[in-house]
């Protein structure tokens, strides 16, 4: 919040600029005077030495910067005066955060420099005059980092031969931004005669030279077999009939798949409606298109294999029920795992899940599959348990209409039935047995002063008409969110093998990592809310293991009673697709520091930040593989300097970013 009033300040907005409290319009004071010190605090560390003239100077150490804000308070009243000395201790002193926290501050007669400290001492008021609530004291601020920091820059790294000038006028730690084009073993950047060394020192990804000069060939840990952007149906077949069939757990095969520009699921129909299958033939059961991978080029006993879901729940009140899934077949073509996100009836939380196996029915399949995960994300929104909804059911119904005159000979017979239950009865008397009267008979009416006459009544002829009537159902929702409501991310499944007393188990390891949808990046483990689930299980039953040949996917829905009315209730289906596949070949190492290897993938960002001293690749953090003597280096503000980066700039893109400050 920047006012044009440049004898203000702001203090505690956010890291956009915003928020926070401006000195005249929420805390109501006069900012004074405020005399800028020029430098911080400083320290001279100075040795005597005995019989020497003088001493010897070992240099100055310099501190906290101390900034004293002189402000001034004009109340209307006592009233008034409470009230804004209240509001000044609200502002100023917070006790709910780190006891570490710094804050921002920036006056506006400067409003691009921001200083980051906290306050040390807010004085008692004094009175100016006798007789008025006038009064004045004076805040002070101290900066635990003396420096002043101007907005963010992002300077672009486009060679190794480029000099840059950053701006500011004394040191600021950098963050790195590399994505890479290729698979890399070692990354890092020089900067002088410092610099960051990340990794495995290797010649080209192929070869490790020692400190002797020798060169040894690498035999990676594991190598990436395919990698398919699932942006075409090329690499890809619709199971079916006249094809290999898959065994889908709770699923049926129906509808058609194809790809986007970005993805693969389920396709549309004429009418733009997601082609699912047909409504109410799959009884309790999901049903969408299945595909299956046109293989991969080397059968392998170890592996990992990861695939990137998209599953968006949109029906609002959460009822839709889909899935989306990947199973990893052996080369026989037989489902031995899966990995995916489940809706669950009446809007229940989804849940993620990477199981080994071929069914995995809790009740009738119980310890013939094995569970490495299986949750809801962390994530849970409660809904309004056993909430009803109104489903309207319209239906069409046949209806009995007749005209006045039909209606009037209908009286007719009704008066005539009369007369004859009266005569039946008469005769009833007399004789035990009579014959049936006929549906029609003469009635001898007599005129008034006439002859008497007889008419024949005939029945009526009934037509019908159709009718629509709507009536309603109160389905149950439960109306629950989770991680997996709204989820892009990725699933992974490594199978290693570990030694133990000389025998060997398979080890398996599992893990759910949430994308960021926009950059398709990992989210920093560091983010707030975000999935980022990792298991290891040691299998010493020996009953799960099996060499990987193929994986195939399925995008389903389920019918709810929306589905089965008729005519259908429409609403919004799930968004469900698969947009990545990774399958690597392993050697099995189940420590994958034990051999040189790859630790970052061509298109997986990595962020070197100097200010932390920590190194990340697409999220994971990846300290262990940092050299311990790597010194995170600062770049010098006002200074000409080169900065050299493995991998080349030509073969990654590269990002410096950093704020610069000013003494």
């Amino acid at each position: 919040m920047a006012f044009n009033d440049v004898n203000t300040f702001d203090y505690a907005f956010d890291e956009n600029g915003t928020g926070g409290f401006n000195s005249d319009k929420d805390l109501e004071v006069l900012v004074n005077h405020v005399s800028k010190p020029i430098a911080p605090t400083i320290t001279e560390s100075f040795q005597d030495v005995p019989g020497r003239y003088g001493g010897v100077f070992l240099g100055n150490s310099y501190g906290e910067k101390q900034i004293d804000i002189p402000i001034t308070i004009y109340p209307a009243d006592r009233d008034d005066y409470n009230r804004i000395i209240t509001n000044l201790s609200k502002a100023l002193i917070n006790t709910t955060d780190d006891a570490d926290t710094q804050y921002p501050l920036r006056f506006n007669d400067q409003p691009d420099v921001v200083y980051y400290g906290h306050f040390t001492a807010i004085p008692t008021p004094t009175f100016i005059n006798e007789g008025v609530q006038d009064c004045t004291t004076t805040l002070t601020f101290m900066l635990a980092d003396p420096r002043g920091f101007l907005p963010q820059r992002d300077l672009k790294i486009t060679s190794n031969e480029q000099v840059i000038i950053p701006a500011g006028n004394t040191p600021v730690q950098p963050v790195i931004h590399i994505i890479p084009k290729t698979d890399l073993y070692y990354f890092g950047y020089t900067l002088g005669d410092q610099y960051v060394a990340v990794g495995y020192h290797v010649d080209d990804g192929s070869t490790v030279t020692n400190a002797d000069g020798n060169v040894t060939s690498l035999t990676p840990h594991q190598e990436l077999q395919v990698h398919d952007p699932c942006n075409s149906m090329s690499t890809w077949f619709q199971a079916g009939q006249d094809t290999q069939e898959v065994k889908i757990y709770r699923g049926e095969n129906d509808g058609k798949a194809t790809a986007t520009a970005t993805a693969l699921m389920v396709a549309k129909d004429s009418k733009g409606h997601y082609n699912w299958g047909t409504v109410g033939k799959h009884k309790n059961l999901f049903y969408g298109p299945v595909i299956i991978h046109q293989g991969i080029p080397k059968i392998s006993n170890y592996w990992k294999v990861s695939m990137r879901f998209h599953h968006i729940k949109r029906m609002k009140n959460m009822r839709a029920m889909g899935k989306v899934e990947g199973y990893l077949l052996d080369s026989n073509g037989n489902v031995c795992g899966r990995m995916g996100i489940t809706d669950y009836a009446e809007g229940r939380y989804p849940r993620g899940y990477i199981q080994l196996g071929s069914s995995f029915n809790a009740t009738d399949d119980k310890g013939n599959y094995l569970t490495l995960l299986y949750n809801e994300g962390g994530r849970k929104v409660n809904g309004q348990n056993n909430h009803k909804v109104k489903v309207n059911l319209t239906k069409t119904v046949k209806a009995k209409t007749t005209s006045k005159a039909k209606a009037k000979a209908k009286s007719a017979r009704m008066y005539q039935a009369t007369i004859q239950r009266e005569a039946f009865k008469l005769a009833a008397k007399k004789t035990t047995s009579k014959k049936k009267k006929k549906a029609t008979k003469k009635v001898t009416k007599k005129k008034s002063g006439g002859k008497s006459k007889s008419t024949k009544v005939s029945k009526p002829t009934v037509k019908t008409k159709s009718k629509t009537i709507n009536t309603y159902v109160m389905e149950t929702t439960y109306m629950n969110k989770d991680a997996y409501s709204n989820f892009f991310g990725e699933f992974s499944l490594e199978r290693q093998k570990k030694t133990i007393g000389g025998k060997v188990y398979d080890n398996w390891v599992a893990e759910i990592n949430e994308f960021n949808p926009k950059t398709g990046v990992a989210y920093s483990i560091n983010t707030a809310g975000k999935v980022h689930i990792h298991t290891e299980k040691l299998d010493k039953s020996g009953k799960f293991g099996f060499a990987l040949a193929n994986v195939a996917a399925t995008f389903m829905k389920h019918d709810i009673k929306e589905d089965l009315v008729s005519p259908k209730v429409a609403y919004k289906s799930d968004f469900e697709t698969l947009t990545d596949l990774k399958i690597y070949t392993s050697d099995g190492s189940d420590d994958p520091d034990d051999i040189p290897h790859v630790i970052a993938h061509a298109g997986e960002e990595i962020i070197i930040d100097s200010a932390d001293n920590t190194v990340t690749v697409a999220g994971r953090n990846v300290d262990k593989y940092v050299s311990w003597l790597s010194t995170f280096p600062s770049i010098e503000g006002d200074v000409s300097q080169e900065m050299h980066f493995t991998p080349d700039p030509a073969n990654a893109d590269i990002t410096l970013e950093y704020k610069p400050a000013i003494k």
